[in-house]
């Protein structure tokens, strides 16, 4: 681990006792805090945290328990309810009276769920949202994602440092055979310890994620960024229909990792001479009250939504056009 020059140490005890660590980038006047928990190493997250101190926030990342700098045992979407509740009451204390915004992609935006049903936060930023165990297991169809799961467990899924990754042709031969023999006895031929193969059974084992009865009281602004070609795409769709509070969806010719997935150099192109994501994120912002860039434009979605009544009943949508290059933006049921 190389620590960031430009971040200082920052860490919180959780309520065992256990030390979560993570670093915090400073703008020379914060306007706003957002907070990012991630089992990928909060050091590796320079760009974002750079990219959240241009529009006035004070950026805290950390390590979730198990992994890299925190303590603990790492047992994949276990711990981050009472874990993230502790980091954001830490952090909500050390900025009193500034908005405090929840994010992160993927496994961290299944922290971010998780801490926002436990601590009291302003908006929430979610990227191709992992939504739990099941829900990264199986598609909306009941298919198993073994592509996906073989490669991260392996990856990621076991102790406090990530694996190099599989090579194709051995994920390929892994795939395979966990759909010759089963998941399970296949997992026992790859030299995993006791406690990874534990958790990869709890994995295929676990419940679906009840969204009503897990964030249906959650109000907090919602703005939930997915894509076209991303394996959790319905998944968000069904986050977006539960949520109580205002929801904009953003959606675009990507996968899992947004621009970077998109092949196409004239597409990618379009997106970035139409502002990005960026572009989208700073509008919401902004009409939800919340610090972003001092030349944003307030555009489409904050028109749309003041047209909308009731917070509480605010659904707009953001839609990328690769063969424009232009956002449209609509209200959505």
């Amino acid at each position: 681990m190389t620590p960031p020059r430009d971040a200082r140490l920052h860490t919180v005890v959780a309520d065992d006792g256990a030390l979560l660590r993570g670093w915090a980038w400073e703008p020379a006047e914060p306007r706003g805090v957002v907070i990012i928990r991630t089992p990928y190493g909060a050091w590796r997250h320079g760009d974002t945290a750079r990219a959240w101190i241009g529009r006035g926030y004070r950026c805290v990342i950390h390590d979730v328990r198990g992994r890299h700098s925190s303590d603990g045992e790492w047992h994949p979407y276990l711990a981050e309810r009472s874990d993230g509740r502790a980091v954001v009451e830490a952090v909500r204390a050390e900025n009193p009276g500034l908005p405090l915004v929840l994010s992160g992609g993927s496994y961290a935006a299944h922290t971010a769920l998780e801490a926002a049903r436990a601590a009291d936060v302003d908006a929430l930023v979610l990227l191709v949202p992992a939504l739990g165990l099941a829900e990264t297991a199986w598609d909306e169809n009941g298919r198993p994602h073994l592509h996906h799961r073989i490669g991260w467990w392996h990856q990621h899924g076991r102790g406090a440092r990530s694996q190099p990754p599989l090579t194709d042709e051995e994920l390929a031969a892994r795939v395979a055979r966990a759909t010759e023999v089963g998941v399970h006895r296949a997992a026992e031929e790859w030299g995993w310890s006791r406690v990874a193969l534990s958790g990869w059974r709890r994995l295929w084992s676990a419940p679906a994620v009840d969204l009503d009865r897990a964030y249906g009281a959650l109000r907090a602004p919602l703005l939930l960024i997915r894509g076209d070609h991303d394996f959790f795409f319905a998944d968000a769709g069904r986050l977006a229909a539960a949520w109580r509070g205002p929801v904009h969806l953003v959606d675009g010719p990507w996968g899992h990792r947004l621009a970077a997935d998109i092949d196409d150099d004239e597409v990618r192109s379009r997106l970035r001479r139409a502002g990005g994501i960026g572009r989208v994120l700073d509008s919401w912002l902004a009409e939800n009250g919340l610090p972003a860039e001092e030349s944003a434009p307030v555009s489409a979605p904050a028109s749309a939504a003041r047209e909308q009544g009731p917070p509480v009943l605010r659904r707009t949508r953001s839609a990328f056009e690769p063969d424009t290059g232009r956002w449209r933006y609509e209200r959505t049921a």
